[in-house]
């Protein structure tokens, strides 16, 4: 499996309100398609529209607002099951 690095490059828009967690993440998935359902599975929360408001949308699914790479690196295994692997910090704010 890839080692997946999700960063967020655009944490003003409206649609972060949608997550409980703003930083970059690291994921073990087949795919970014699936490290991107991964994440947004994990810190999604719903939104309250406000009339007048666009709704907020799940930002970790946005090409627009994060980036997704893969990377090379020894601290994080290829094997196992697809999941947000790290940092630590991140983890503290997966819903489960």
């Amino acid at each position: 499996m890839a080692i997946w690095k999700l960063e967020p490059t655009d944490i003003s828009s409206r649609d972060w309100e949608a997550s409980t967690y703003r930083g970059e993440i690291i994921v073990r998935a087949e795919s970014e398609t699936k490290a991107r359902q991964i994440a947004a599975i994990a810190f999604g929360i719903a939104t309250k529209k406000n009339l007048g408001e666009d709704i907020a949308f799940n930002p970790w699914n946005q090409s627009s607002l994060v980036s997704a790479v893969t990377i090379q690196d020894s601290n994080y295994k290829n094997d196992g099951k697809e999941e947000i692997v790290g940092p630590p910090n991140a983890l503290q704010y997966v819903d489960v």
